[in-house]
């Protein structure tokens, strides 16, 4: 259990639940705490009524097109703001901005325009493209189809930077960037394990977006866990020099020895080798060639698995630090959609068929 790391929100019983154990915070978790507090419509009334008044006015007329059925007249299905998942906020804000023309049509037939007055088309915007880089890292940070921990601290630089002063806000606009700035200064942490993460991205493993020092501590660290592995292997070495036994499991996995080939003594006399000063420091090697990266960047475990005779002991961390999610989302999207699958009604199903259900679920 001591190498397991709990990804979670910020609950008190769960945090003391998992004290004992190593945890990290749920990103997009924090990110929906920070939208909560930044765009709490009891302080915004205050500071910035214009912008309360639109995400109130926003919500009651979703409320009212859902409750009266003309949501069904409109092109595109109406969700409405849910604390929870504080993306929903950009969604709705952009829904109601899209058909908004249809909206003003609608709503004057039945004489109901009143209800879209203290909706304002310039603050609409605003918050829609303000927003949409909260939203395009809820959705990156939540993936289940690749790695997604190496993520957090490109992801925290870029909003920080998205939020400060620009000289053509209004006054009302440069107040909302600052809200947004503070929430994530207090509430956004880069953890010890971010940094390995963005360290074992080869495109970033210069680690600029750092300090010296942080750049140097971070190698460190890296340095000290993959000398564990070390550690490891003479230990076993030294197991089985003593007893003439070796870990069972793994050599019933490795199946017959292969035959030994004709120049096998000759190849292995003449076959490239790393320096010694290179076998020491995985890490300074791994820096002095620089990779890149193919394809997109993003399927790292591949790059690592290409990698691994070159770099053993980096690639055998980098499947141990991304094999830890940045997000809990996708686990729960999987609680929820089991949960929709499981009704009352349905209780009787084999688990053999919740499987098939939510794989077909899973693979829309």
């Amino acid at each position: 259990m001591n190498n397991v790391v709990w990804v979670s929100d910020q609950d008190a019983s769960v945090l003391a639940a998992l004290r004992p154990y190593r945890h990290l915070a749920c990103q997009v978790h924090l990110y929906n705490t920070v939208l909560r507090h930044a765009l709490n419509t009891d302080e915004l009334a205050e500071a910035v009524p214009e912008v309360a008044e639109t995400l109130l006015a926003v919500k009651a007329l979703v409320r009212y097109l859902k409750q009266s059925g003309l949501a069904s007249q409109l092109p595109t299905t109406v969700k409405q703001m849910a604390e929870t998942r504080y993306n929903t906020v950009f969604l709705t804000l952009e829904l109601i901005q899209s058909v908004h023309a249809e909206l003003q049509e609608l709503l004057q037939s039945r004489d109901e325009s009143a209800r879209l007055r203290n909706v304002s088309p310039d603050v609409l915007a605003f918050l829609v493209e303000f927003l949409r880089p909260f939203n395009d890292a809820q959705k990156e940070l939540e993936g289940d189809k690749h790695p997604t921990l190496h993520l957090a601290v490109l992801w925290a630089n870029k909003l920080k930077s998205h939020c400060q002063p620009d000289v053509a806000d209004t006054p009302s606009q440069a107040v909302i960037r600052q809200r947004h700035l503070d929430w994530l200064t207090k509430t956004i942490e880069i953890q010890p394990l971010h940094k390995i993460a963005i360290f074992l991205w080869p495109k970033f493993n210069q680690l600029r977006m750092f300090t010296p020092a942080e750049r140097t501590d971070i190698q460190q660290h890296v340095r000290i866990l993959i000398n564990r592995f070390r550690v490891g292997e003479v230990a076993a070495a030294r197991w089985q020099e003593h007893t003439g036994q070796s870990d069972v499991s793994s050599a019933a996995a490795a199946g017959p020895a292969p035959k030994r080939r004709a120049l096998e003594e000759v190849e292995k006399a003449w076959e490239n080798v790393r320096e010694e000063s290179e076998d020491a420091d995985e890490v300074q090697f791994y820096l002095s060639l620089n990779p890149t990266m193919e394809a997109d960047g993003r399927d790292l475990l591949s790059w690592w698995k290409q990698h691994e005779t070159t770099f053993p002991l980096l690639a055998r961390l980098a499947r141990m630090v991304f094999s830890v999610p940045a997000s809990r989302s996708s686990s729960e999207r999987a609680f929820s959609a089991a949960g929709r699958a499981i009704g009352e009604r349905r209780t009787g199903l084999a688990p053999e068929t919740v499987d098939a259900i939510l794989f077909l679920h899973d693979a829309k």
